[in-house]
């Protein structure tokens, strides 16, 4: 099993940022990759299209709205990956701050192992490191 895990440190308060990061929604608000999000099945399913046109379909696990948390599972998607399970969380950093967290586990097929790494710690960098921008530039 793959473990994919990126930390960003984002100078707002947690609930600011949550309010963002926790929309099972929201990602083409802040993942430039994600050009489209519908949800299905009584918003436990999100239809994701990419900038270049691949669909993802994932579904909701488990949602924290107390804790800032939530987690999914990748469905279906281009990645050569299986029993993918991603998670989303928010935690206050003590000082007015939040740590944003992005992770994943995931076992990968056909494929090498340390690219498909590479990719997830890339966009989830990338991804994390947008969302900072988005909610450090609203006051």
């Amino acid at each position: 099993m793959s473990e994919v895990r990126i930390l960003i440190s984002i100078a707002r308060p947690a609930e600011q940022v949550w309010s963002l990061l926790g929309g099972f929604d929201w990602l083409p608000r802040w993942l430039d990759v994600i050009a489209s999000s519908t949800l299905s099945d009584g918003g436990r399913l999100r239809h994701l299209k990419t900038a270049d046109g691949a669909i993802i379909v994932e579904r909701l696990l488990t949602f924290d709205e107390d804790e800032k948390h939530y987690s999914y599972a990748l469905l279906e998607g281009p990645s050569p990956v299986t029993d993918y399970v991603g998670t989303m969380s928010a935690k206050d950093d003590g000082n007015g701050g939040t740590l944003a967290s992005w992770s994943s586990t995931f076992l990968v097929q056909g494929a090498d192992e340390a690219e498909v790494i590479g990719h997830f710690e890339a966009l989830y960098r990338v991804g994390l490191e947008r969302l900072k921008a988005v909610v450090e530039s609203t006051d």
